[in-house]
């Protein structure tokens, strides 16, 4: 199973850790920095000869549509990272629906292929919101990456699988689960190669966990997100666990990313996607 690059496109102000900060009626108003970072990335997967996943938020689609297209110019993958990055957890079944439907409006009249990808914001697919597949799968999306194997404050299914798998389906079509990355060691998953986990974790234990997940055979999912990449983003008084969380070594996370792609082979979800669906085709 290939090795998968993500970014997910949202503005430095989106995070959940801001939740109740700022109002989306002040968005607008905000220094925005998600292009100029964005177009950052671009520069370096060029420079790498990478193929990625763009998650993006409908609402950063909307206020830059030439963003979009520049992505898909580039030959990345545009997917959906829903519109306002609101936690599933805080919407009902039709807000949900709506969020969706109005995101992948947007990026479907943007991009030069159907979109059929998406990642919740804060990875909120959960138990609790297990709800949310069925209409994802009407909506026409065919696969996600919201699940985190992983015991966590905000997010997680501790036990759910770790590789591919298909996790609805109706008669139509099939929605697959591509969980976040983790390795295995003394009962528990460890989670590996996200955004915050590549920044925070020192550079040698990252090194020592790809080595276990090569003995372990996991596929390894790397995510980012633009305002990790800018060490000027805007700095908002939070307390001392969150601002270690959020802002430790962004002026590393560049390098961190350089270093990782070129010790791994990355693709993109949609290569990943077409492996699996044509192999459980040819099964059936």
């Amino acid at each position: 199973m290939p090795n998968i690059l993500s970014f997910d496109i949202e503005e430095w102000f989106h995070p959940e850790i801001f939740h109740g900060r700022f109002s989306s009626r002040e968005w607008d108003k905000l220094e925005s920095r998600v292009v100029g970072n964005t177009e950052r990335i671009l520069n370096f997967l060029e420079g790498k000869r990478l193929e990625a996943t763009f998650f993006i938020l409908g609402w950063v689609a909307e206020k830059y549509p030439h963003l979009v297209e520049q992505i898909d110019r580039a030959g990345h993958e545009i997917a959906s990272h829903g519109f306002s990055h609101d936690m599933i957890t805080r919407l009902n079944p039709e807000q949900f629906r709506k969020e969706i439907r109005r995101s992948l409006q947007i990026l479907n009249s943007l991009s030069s292929n159907p979109v059929i990808g998406f990642r919740a914001p804060t990875f909120s697919i959960t138990r609790q919101t297990l709800w949310a597949l069925p209409i994802l799968l009407e909506e026409g999306i065919r696969y996600d990456s919201s699940v985190y194997p992983i015991v966590h404050d905000r997010y997680g299914i501790p036990d759910a699988p770790t590789e591919p798998y298909v996790i609805y389906q109706n008669q139509a079509a099939r929605l697959w689960e591509f969980p976040m990355s983790v390795v295995r060691i003394a009962g528990w998953n460890l989670p590996l190669g996200g955004g915050g986990y590549l920044r925070l974790y020192p550079k040698t234990l990252t090194s020592l966990l790809l080595t276990i997940a090569r003995r372990q055979n996991r596929q390894l999912i790397v995510y980012a997100h633009p305002w990790e990449i800018d060490p000027e983003t805007p700095q908002v008084s939070l307390n001392v666990l969150g601002r270690f969380r959020h802002y430790h070594n962004l002026e590393k996370f560049l390098d961190r990313l350089d270093w990782i792609t070129d010790v791994v082979k990355f693709t993109s979800f949609r290569q990943a996607y077409r492996q699996v669906e044509m192999a459980e085709t040819s099964v059936v």
